[in-house]
């Protein structure tokens, strides 16, 4: 399923780009944009100003715990669709949709793991992950977990997206973001949703959202 796996390149932005300069910027360019007639963009710019509490609460992490935390969660991703994959619970093309998303999950833990242990930080040890009963015998219950795992990762990118400082670890994780997204709209089409690009604007999510929407799954820090 390429249309899946497929990502964007990287997003390069400037190292120095802090919470505030981002969304002045947003404004700034906002404002220019409706001047020459694109008045939609508008609405972006008010989406990100709206969403600057939950940009907030990742500053002061730092870098490395940003990462160690995306870590986590691509590995929660990449176990949950590991065990979908070996369930038996879906063939044909629908296996392939999840076969692939646990091989991007995967690949996404395992340059995050590369980037802290170049970094020279220790890359977190795999908690026990448990997931609810039921969750690999059934495909409807197994498409319900996947749609809340797939927004979550793709809010924690978006939120903690302004606060990562080093601009290669940033594009990075908007590459990853991008790939996020793509998975999500593959989760709704399994689903039977129509049609599965149904969200204009993804929603960026507080640490702390992210931190109890996880928290049962294993990942306590």
């Amino acid at each position: 399923m390429s249309g899946v796996e497929d990502r964007g390149g990287p997003v390069v932005l400037d190292r120095e780009v802090s919470r505030r300069g981002f969304l002045k910027t947003a404004v700034a360019v906002g404002a220019a944009l409706s001047a020459a007639g694109v008045g939609g963009f508008g609405v972006a710019v008010r989406q990100a100003q709206a969403q600057s509490k939950e940009y907030t609460t990742y500053q002061g992490l730092g870098d490395v715990k940003i990462l160690s935390f995306a870590y986590l969660l691509e590995e929660l991703e990449g176990t949950f669709y590991d065990q979908g994959v070996k369930s038996g619970i879906f063939s044909g093309e629908a296996l392939t949709f999840i076969t692939d998303i646990r091989d991007n999950e995967m690949a996404h833990a395992q340059a995050l793991a590369s980037t802290l242990q170049k970094a020279g930080a220790p890359v977190p040890q795999t908690p026990n992950f448990t997931f609810p009963n039921g969750t690999f015998s059934d495909t409807g219950a197994f498409l319900k977990l996947a749609a809340t795992f797939e927004p979550t990762g793709i809010g924690a990118y978006q939120g903690a997206a302004p606060a990562i400082k080093n601009k290669d670890y940033l594009a990075a994780a908007l590459s990853i973001h991008n790939a996020e997204c793509r998975h999500w709209d593959a989760i709704k089409i399994l689903q039977g949703i129509v049609p599965p690009n149904n969200v204009p604007f993804e929603k960026a999510l507080t640490l702390q959202t992210v931190q109890s929407r996880v928290k049962p799954f294993g990942i306590t820090g």
